[in-house]
């Protein structure tokens, strides 16, 4: 009876020993993803500041290309009927 509970007692500690190996494995891979998660919120905080100013430089801009692109589309504009009365004077001139 007392081999029984030798080897009993015995067994049991070794499976406690097995299951608390696996237990610090587990707490260790969970350390390390709750600090790559960490890091991720940082990057990514990061990212979002880098995106808004991307962001607000561009919308600037586009509105410095749409004024310059108006402006171009006026004078084009003002030049093809210009063009178009020119033609029409050489047509009545041709006659």
């Amino acid at each position: 009876m007392d081999q029984l509970l030798v080897i009993a007692g015995s067994l049991i500690l070794l499976l406690l020993g097995i299951i608390g190996f696996w237990i610090q494995k587990w707490i260790k891979s969970t350390d390390a993803l709750t600090e790559a998660i960490s890091d991720l919120r940082v990057l990514i905080a990061t990212t979002q500041g880098s995106v808004e100013t991307i962001r607000q430089n561009c919308a600037s801009r586009c509105t410095v290309v749409d004024s310059r692109l108006n402006s171009h589309s006026k004078v084009i504009q003002d030049h093809s009927l210009d063009i178009a009365l020119i033609k029409q004077a050489l047509h009545y001139e041709s006659e």
